[in-house]
């Protein structure tokens, strides 16, 4: 079994101001990146399932990938990463396995796909404090699990 990590961002996307992620503003001044982090296990031919994955979820006019588990952003004051539940439906998860089974005679199998939204904040401040007061507004107990890097 393999495991493949592709961090998908946009090349375009330049770090904007934090408080569009807070319910409140906040008098420090922040900003933030955001990222999808991939990860697929797989058996078989990997590099045929890393060529369909980055068909499927990278588009190579707008967006940057990242793989092999290093982060594709650096220099912030701190990293959220947040996903769905196991259990919760999570629609872009299931759209992207339906096209893995709508096709036949591929050469891999996916044993599993977790999907992680990182967001990257940039600045300076209180790092656990700012990381909670990030955390309580931007994921939700009910349906995210998140850590704080």
């Amino acid at each position: 079994m393999a495991t493949l990590t592709l961090e998908v961002f946009s090349r375009f996307q330049s770090a904007t101001d934090a408080n569009k992620l807070l319910y409140t503003p906040i008098a420090d001044k922040l900003a933030y990146n955001h990222t999808r982090l991939y990860t697929v296990e797989c058996e078989g031919d990997v590099e045929a399932a890393r060529d369909y994955m980055r068909r499927v979820l990278v588009d190579p006019i707008s967006q940057k990938v990242e793989e092999g588990g290093a982060p594709a952003l650096s220099g912030e004051l701190f990293c959220i990463s947040y996903g769905i539940k196991k259990g919760a439906l999570d629609l872009e998860k299931e759209a992207i396995l339906t096209n893995y089974r709508g096709r036949s005679g591929m050469p891999f199998t996916i044993t599993g796909l977790t999907i992680t939204q990182n967001i990257y904040v940039f600045g300076t401040g209180d790092k656990a404090a700012l990381a909670a007061r990030f955390c309580n507004d931007v994921c939700n107990p009910a349906i995210h699990t998140w850590s704080v890097r």
